[in-house]
């Protein structure tokens, strides 16, 4: 052990003795090291900026039947996929001939607003930090589309007026009036159409009103409700996370349910994620091949350059297996202080890069150069400067004491 001890403290000193061969070793190293750190982070960061800047938007995590089913959905599929670890939320949405009203505004106009169920949880409130409506009697509450506040000039605390009409079996037209109050405004970009957030009651309610069936609740008047179970049009669906969409899709398909989602925008980010790994490792294979060439020549010169001085360690009693220590102490020396350059190098440069290209991604980062990255590339660097040193250590340890002494 005294031997090991020994040969490293005088492979150090002789590196820092050497300090201007060194550096540029160092250098070097770094040059090669520096641009596939940036690469990786800029792999990293812009996968990842796209990932949250697509979840950011709930509308991203949303799936919605492609088309009505033929005989509706059931609260028992709603049941089941409630009770399942990659459904965020879900809720039914009643038939088109409820899911319309027309509203007077406080200006006297009249806008006909698309009636949207909601519940505690909904992603779509809870992003835009809105409380759930809640169906208090006689008209109950709602949350509006920013299109929809600015046509009826509403503000949160109006109450307006909602019209209801509809065709007895009779023909006679009727019409019942729902008040209801604003609760919250949506912001612009939350939803584009105009629109109004109820509870699913209030739906639910509407849409028996305009088949004709009794409300006692609303003094709506109709025929006694039926005791069949009731069915929905249609349902609305977030995701725990944007790996669930694919999940969730393939699920609903098994039970002959076609959904629109956003799975070609997740595809999409999966593509740029997959072409930038293999260009990735095309580069670090290139890097890694110029990396383990320099190490080499480098150790290797290094050795001949020293052959005397490790020959006459070799006369002064040093073991074969110390010298092997001799350059792969100074390797390893290089290849710690050039990832460590390499690291502070592509920080700066990842820095560059979000200055200039991060308002293109809203303000997200481009490249992100972490600490487990210089972990990595270290651990990397370290055993490829081991590997590439293995020969010319081999070389130094079979040095002959005799070519020293008939050089003297």
């Amino acid at each position: 052990m005294r031997y090991f001890a020994l040969i490293i403290k005088l492979a150090s000193r002789d590196w820092r003795h050497e300090l201007t061969l060194s550096l540029c070793a160092v250098l070097a190293m770094a040059s090669m090291l520096t641009p596939l750190l940036v690469l990786y982070g800029t792999r990293a960061g812009l996968v990842e900026t796209l990932r949250a800047n697509l979840l950011q938007d709930p509308s991203a995590l949303i799936i919605i039947p492609a088309g009505s089913s033929g005989s509706g959905y059931s609260e028992e599929l709603f049941s089941l996929l409630r009770t399942r670890a990659d459904v965020r939320f879900i809720i039914a949405r009643t038939r088109d001939v409820a899911a319309e009203m027309q509203f007077v505004g406080t200006n006297g106009s009249f806008v006909p607003l698309t009636l949207e169920p909601t519940a505690p949880g909904d992603p779509l409130l809870e992003h835009h930090k809105q409380s759930v409506p809640e169906d208090v009697l006689p008209g109950g509450e709602m949350v509006l589309s920013a299109g929809a506040a600015r046509k009826l000039e509403a503000t949160v605390g109006d109450k307006l007026q909602g019209r209801l009409g509809r065709k007895r079996p009779d023909g006679i037209l009727e019409m019942q009036v729902l008040d209801a109050t604003v609760k919250g405004i949506l912001a612009p970009e939350a939803i584009a159409s105009d629109s109004a957030f109820f509870p699913l009651s209030v739906l639910e309610d509407i849409q028996d009103y305009r088949d004709y069936v009794a409300v006692p609740r609303r003094n709506f008047s109709g025929d006694p409700r039926p005791d069949a179970i009731r069915r929905y049009e249609s349902f609305r669906l977030y995701a725990r996370n944007l790996d669930d969409i694919e999940v969730l899709d393939e699920l609903l398909r098994e039970r002959h349910i076609e959904v629109i989602t956003k799975a070609r925008d997740i595809a999409d980010i999966r593509k740029i994620d997959l072409a930038l790994t293999q260009l990735l490792l095309i580069v670090a294979l290139a890097v890694g091949t110029g990396f383990v060439a320099f190490t080499m020549s480098s150790a290797l010169a290094a050795v001949r350059r020293k052959d005397k001085m490790l020959g006459m360690l070799r006369l002064l009693g040093f073991p074969r297996y110390a010298l092997l220590l001799y350059p792969l102490q100074q390797v390893l020396l290089t290849g710690l202080w050039g990832a460590l350059v390499a690291w502070g190098g592509a920080k700066c440069v990842a820095v560059g890069i979000d200055a200039i290209f991060s308002a293109q991604l809203a303000g997200g980062g481009i490249c992100v150069v972490r600490a487990e990255h210089f972990g990595v590339s270290l651990a990397l660097s370290l055993a490829l400067s081991i590997a590439a040193a293995f020969y010319p250590a081999l070389k130094a340890a079979n040095i002959e004491p005799a070519l020293v002494v008939r050089d003297q």
